[in-house]
């Protein structure tokens, strides 16, 4: 019993030991794909604050100026798309969600 307790000890002082030596994997993000989700946080701004602007256009009764301002946003969503499109075959998981995770912690 003795002997049985003091190789179980030894074996789990040495595990931890052994886990302890290990360094942490860190995945080093590129240059291209930082580049890429700062595009993205531009573009979902661009978004939200054109959606403002087109809801302020509609109750003003500019339907001219709210017709741009849609052709303004669908654009820039095709760009977030595209960005997005980018990003995933970069090895980015989720990239929209992430850019709005990002926004949203930035601005707490």
């Amino acid at each position: 019993m003795k002997k049985m307790f003091i190789c179980a000890t030894t074996a789990l002082f040495m595990t931890v030991y052994l886990i302890a030596q290990t360094t942490p994997t860190t995945n080093p993000v590129s240059p291209e794909v930082k580049a890429g989700m700062k595009d993205l946080r531009k573009d979902l701004r661009d978004v939200k604050k054109d959606q403002h602007q087109l809801r302020k256009e509609i109750k003003e009764g500019d339907q001219a100026g709210a017709r741009a301002i849609r052709q303004d946003i669908k654009e820039d969503k095709k760009d977030i798309h595209s960005d997005a499109a980018s990003l995933k075959n970069q090895g980015v998981k989720h990239p929209i969600k992430r850019a709005g995770h990002q926004l949203r912690r930035k601005h707490r």
